[in-house]
């Protein structure tokens, strides 16, 4: 088995090309352009979602600006061999989450100084910069205002309000969009057919789903999947690797309390927690049920902006439960589970805020439309 073969997906799979990536491409076309015209910056600044191939494009820069043939990454040069094998001396990545203090700042402050080992440039890539210390940010800025000219700074965020303004004035700023769930589930399908597996519409579409907005974790969840060994996965598979709550049963729910059957619904939470199922997740299911019925009670013309939101046939129900309900009533169902949700954590009883939750719902007097 090569080293290859081992590599989790989101390695195995990252992408070597600009023309790769997906979902991104203002950035694709900024980079581009501005390698091509050789007017790269010396300091950026990636905010976004995680997962969403903000380190990605930092090291496909790096690669760009060491490689050998031309502005782009070609894939054949020693340089970006170096880059793709993980051993280029030019490329420094610093995870802020775990090395936040001035001591590692002054080392990169010391060492930026120093030439290239190999290329033309020392890359440095920085994630999760919000997390360094308010003096590590000092001694950072330092060197963001007086680089020297054989350096390039890629700094990371997911937080972008704990940013300095200081060091956010001395980057560019980019800020990368959430994928749709129709892209990622269609990556995971190109995935799929490299790895030889038939992955059916709905099982990449709940993976897709449960990653929530992230490549790499749909990427993860995917290889999860794969260690089933089947060669055709679909949406039951999908669920019972993950250990997720049915999405079946937040679907019976909605229609338990569009007919306002209160013990129907306690029995149910019973069920799924009896069987382990975790609740929290559950509930977030049952609250995107709510917001989408809120949009189609609204104006049928914002399906548009749920349909990929949901498989088939949970859109069906949704549709057919809709008449129960007047935009109030939902607006207050999803406040009345957006509420229970943050006490699940203080909950002496884990299901009790579901439970409260779906009797406040049916037990009120005016859910249904007039």
């Amino acid at each position: 088995m090569t080293e290859q073969s081992n590599l989790v997906l989101y390695r195995k799979y990252r992408p070597r090309a600009f023309e790769e990536i997906v979902g991104q491409e203002h950035i694709v076309t900024a980079f581009s352009n501005a390698l091509r015209m050789g007017k790269v910056a010396h300091a950026y600044l990636f905010s976004g979602p995680r997962g969403v191939g903000k380190t990605t494009i930092a090291r496909l820069i790096a690669k760009s600006l060491n490689c050998q043939g031309k502005n782009q990454p070609c894939n054949n040069c020693i340089a970006c061999n170096d880059f793709n094998a993980g051993r280029s001396l030019d490329l420094i990545e610093i995870d802020a989450a775990s090395n936040r203090g001035i001591d590692e700042i002054r080392d990169l402050r010391d060492g930026v100084r120093f030439a290239p080992s190999q290329g033309k440039y020392k890359c440095y890539i920085i994630d999760e910069v919000h997390m360094l210390t308010k003096d590590a940010f000092n001694a950072l800025l330092k060197t963001l205002e007086e680089p020297p000219a054989h350096a390039v700074f890629v700094l990371a965020t997911t937080e972008l309000d704990k940013v300095p303004a200081t060091i956010v004035s001395r980057t560019q700023h980019y800020d990368f969009r959430r994928p749709s769930t129709k892209q990622i589930a269609n990556r995971l399908e190109q995935i799929a057919v490299k790895e030889k597996t038939k992955l059916d519409f709905e099982a990449a579409h709940l993976i897709a789903l449960a990653a929530e907005g992230s490549y790499r974790d749909a990427e993860s969840i995917l290889g999860q999947v794969l260690t089933i060994g089947e060669k055709e996965i679909g949406r039951t598979e999908v669920e019972n690797v993950l250990g997720l709550p049915r999405r079946e049963a937040a679907k019976k729910m909605f229609g338990l309390i569009a007919q306002k059957n209160t013990a129907g619904a306690l029995s149910l939470i019973q069920e799924l927690n009896n069987s382990g199922y975790d609740l929290t997740y559950f509930s977030k299911l049952l609250m995107q049920y709510f917001r989408n019925a809120f949009f189609l009670k609204t104006d049928p013309n914002l399906k548009r902006f749920i349909e990929n939101d949901m498989l088939a046939d949970e859109y069906e129900c949704l549709v057919a439960n809709l008449p129960h309900f007047q935009p109030q009533e939902l607006s207050r169902g999803i406040s009345v589970i957006f509420s229970n949700l943050l006490t699940f954590r203080k909950s002496p009883i884990p299901q009790l805020p579901l439970e409260l939750t779906v009797v406040e719902l049916t037990k009120s007097n005016n859910i249904h439309a007039n």
